[in-house]
């Protein structure tokens, strides 16, 4: 029994009944479906059974809490009944919301305990309510199971239950992998896609009982500590500041998913010192959550200055942290000094000048270089040397346009190169016989990190960084919204000759953009007919 003879006497209320208050089991159940309400002392208060009590002429009585009064129950037989230790009802409504108290007693002897029960409607459209889901979650690639929750109840005694289960309300075509049966759903191998809402759904009798789970998919377990994006680490990153003026150092960080509820650890210092230790001009932001993806946070915390004074000038220290270990990057504040008028004139008036040709180059040397090659320029293709251009996803109109429209040979891994032990020495050894190399990065390329062969094969990598080879990056709009985004940038670090093409969607699709111009701009010089309207209008973000 819960507590000692003792305890039972403080527990006893006005009535002299020992009173448990509420149990910690809740129901849940939606509008229309059948519930059963289980006296919960003959399950964690007393050691004997509904049979037993009865036996020893106690009787079990039900009401109904009304604000701080019991109201007996009157049990109408139809939808509302008493059936041994239990409250039944065939179909519960919304007014049926409350606390039930079962009280056991007899003319010397007294205890009660209450129930709560919540009585909710499915949201508009749905088969659930969103306020009544179980948990569960799962981490990518690994396997998952489902069992329908809380049915015992229901289940008829040896036989096998029929049951149907849900995704988002609607029956689907499970993949072949994914198990779906009577009793629950088995995925093998977790993807990010499998996330939602599960349903399984009981027949009993003419009501339906159901549950839903709710699944989140998460990124794996990270087994390394956080990195600094900003400042960078293992650098010295000085920031010239203004005496005076207001200042904000952003610390960015990336933290792979370490479990639910676990907050990213950020925090600026200085030298030893914590900012709350600090000159009050001096204070830190709060933790903003910049991407979030399956888990995985790119987070930013801002070290505010109101004005910057000669003191401030010193070493700043962003550290994150996470359970496993603690990374940091630094910036030095230096003093920016101003220069005297004149030469701040002059200079200003160089830079302007600067600009304006700049601006000017910028805005036309497409033009002026593609009018060079088709008047003066040698046809560099004509070496007899294989050029292929590795783009892997994009088998469509790339190719067509490259090949067929300007000349180009391409060499294309999933058309040209047949799986095999040997692939990546075949691969290397294609690209190394190549002028350009096109990737062409996509959402799912970024989040799956699908450079990773150019870092991993040494002579592939080795072109990368020596410029043997030039890259040419076609980059979709949306990329920064992906979380792997920031190794994209340090893959450009990387790469030592590399030329970065937008596509901005429709407005890239007229033959006169500038997508193509600077396509054929980074080519291999190749006098080529013009490129026909149809076949642009057909272009799409591909993947590699």
């Amino acid at each position: 029994t819960r507590g000692t003879f003792s305890l039972l006497l403080l527990l006893q209320s006005l009535d002299g009944c020992i009173d448990w208050s509420v149990d910690l089991k809740e129901y849940h159940v939606l509008a229309g479906e059948p519930v059963r309400v289980k006296c919960a002392l003959f399950y964690s208060y007393i050691r004997t059974n509904y049979s037993a009590a009865a036996n020893t002429k106690l009787r079990l009585i039900w009401y109904k809490n009304k604000g701080d009064a019991e109201e007996p129950i009157i049990f109408s037989g139809h939808r509302l009944s008493k059936e041994d230790d239990s409250l039944w009802f065939r179909s519960a409504e919304l007014e049926d919301n409350g606390f039930y108290t079962c009280v056991l007693r007899n003319s010397t002897y007294c205890m009660k305990v209450s129930m709560s029960v919540t009585i909710e409607a499915s949201d508009e459209g749905k088969c659930f309510s969103s306020k009544m889901r179980y948990m569960e979650k799962a981490e990518i690639t690994h396997g998952k199971m489902m069992s329908c929750p809380d049915i015992e109840d229901y289940l008829a005694p040896y036989k096998q239950p029929q049951m149907n289960w849900y995704k988002e309300c609607e029956q689907i075509e499970w993949r072949k992998s994914i198990v779906a049966n009577s009793t629950h759903v088995w995925i093998p191998e977790v993807e990010e896609g499998d996330g939602g809402n599960y349903t399984c759904e009981l027949q009993y009798g003419s009501r339906l009982v159901r549950r839903t789970l709710l699944l989140k998919v998460t990124a794996l377990q990270t087994t390394h500590p956080p990195r600094v994006l900003f400042p960078p680490e293992k650098q010295d990153t000085v920031t010239e500041v203004i005496a005076g003026m207001p200042l904000s150092l952003d610390c960015k960080a990336f933290f792979g998913y370490s479990g639910e509820n676990k907050q990213p650890i950020v925090y600026w210092m200085k030298g030893e010192k914590f900012v709350e230790e600090l000159a009050g001009h001096i204070k830190e932001s709060e933790v903003r959550i910049l991407k979030e993806h399956l888990g995985e946070r790119e987070v930013q915390l801002s070290l505010i200055f109101d004005a910057v004074e000669e003191a401030d000038l010193d070493n700043y220290t962003c550290y994150v942290e996470n359970h496993i270990g603690r990374r940091s990057g630094s910036v030095f504040l230096r003093k920016k000094y101003m220069y005297r008028l004149e030469l701040a004139g002059g200079l200003g008036i160089i830079l302007l000048l600067l600009g304006v040709l700049t601006a000017f180059y910028k805005c036309y040397n497409l033009e002026i270089v593609l009018c060079y090659r088709r008047h003066f320029g040698s046809d560099e293709t004509e070496d007899g040397e294989m050029n292929d251009d590795e783009e892997t996803l994009a088998l469509e109109i790339l190719p067509d346009v490259l090949e067929n429209q300007y000349g180009y040979k391409l060499f294309i891994p999933d058309r040209d190169l047949i799986p095999s032990s040997t692939y990546v020495e075949d691969l290397a050894r294609s690209v190394d016989q190549s002028r350009r190399l096109i990737l062409v990065l996509t959402p799912d390329f970024v989040a799956k990190r699908g450079w990773s062969v150019f870092l991993i094969e040494t002579r592939l990598h080795s072109m990368l960084v020596t410029g043997e080879i030039k890259v040419i990056m076609i980059e979709c709009v949306d990329l920064k919204n992906v979380i792997n985004y920031q190794e994209v940038e340090l893959l450009k670090q990387t790469i030592k000759a590399l030329s970065v093409i937008k596509w901005k969607g429709p407005k890239s699709n007229k033959p006169t953009s500038k997508f193509w111009k600077q396509m054929l701009y980074e080519m291999p010089a190749k006098q080529k007919e013009i490129l026909s309207k149809d076949q642009v209008n057909m272009l799409s973000c591909r993947i590699i």
